[in-house]
């Protein structure tokens, strides 16, 4: 590989990215020493070090003390901070409601991926969910998450899964102050979702994710889409 010299730490850092993206290095593999990525880029060692620790904060590296660095997980949890930083700044209540906003798009064609499946397994399992959110306590918001996280499986793109409990998460953080919604009515619009999933109706199924969407947006007040849920 031709190796030509960044002008900066954060040129370094990609550069060190695009190393591990070349080298085809998987999650655990270890990096070149630092004497060795000092010699390919003609930089110094604190050069280096910066630019790892750039890395480390994005879960592209893991540094072990002692051991070496090695190629990180890569985590959606590293965009955690950033996310949640962006959400509280300004109006979060419109930053939620872009949140909401992106999930559904997701959320929706996933869905849709979803009635189209005829998979038994997965409807048991959010049949389960379901009946935990019934149950309210402690465990609701954990089946709540689950019940999502499921059919993102089922759609067999595992970023998706990661980006939806991404804003799961965020929402979560941020949205303290909502009004408790009764788990009878959470759970009524998730069964909702898995009826129209049985039902291998794609528009259903579509419907059903707006409806439980639109109840969300409620919460925060008159969304984007005024009383009618967005069409994507």
């Amino acid at each position: 590989m031709a190796v030509t010299r960044p002008k900066r730490s954060d040129e370094l850092a990609n550069a060190i990215a695009d190393l591990i993206i070349e080298r085809d290095l998987g999650p655990g593999a270890p990096l070149p020493p630092e004497s060795v990525l000092m010699a390919d880029f003609s930089v110094s060692r604190n050069s280096v070090r910066e630019s790892l620790k750039a890395l480390q904060a994005l879960g592209i590296v893991e540094i072990r003390h002692g051991y070496g660095t090695f190629v990180g997980s890569a985590s959606s949890s590293a965009l955690q901070p950033w996310l949640l930083f962006r959400t509280r700044s300004g109006s979060s209540t419109e930053r939620l409601r872009e949140l909401l906003e992106i999930r559904e798009i997701l959320e929706t064609e996933l869905t849709r991926r979803a009635a189209g499946l005829d998979d038994a397994a997965l409807r048991e399992k959010l049949l389960g969910c379901v009946e935990r959110m019934r149950g309210g306590g402690a465990d609701a918001p954990a089946a709540d998450r689950e019940f999502h996280e499921h059919i993102c499986d089922s759609a067999g793109v595992p970023l998706a899964r990661e980006l939806v409990g991404l804003f799961w998460d965020v929402y979560r953080a941020v949205d303290l102050e909502a009004v408790a919604v009764p788990a009878s009515e959470t759970a009524v619009l998730h069964q909702q979702v898995v009826d129209a999933i049985a039902s291998g109706d794609a528009e259903r199924a579509e419907e059903a994710v707006h409806l439980h969407f639109k109840e969300v947006r409620g919460r925060l007040g008159a969304g984007p889409y005024g009383s009618q849920p967005p069409r994507v």
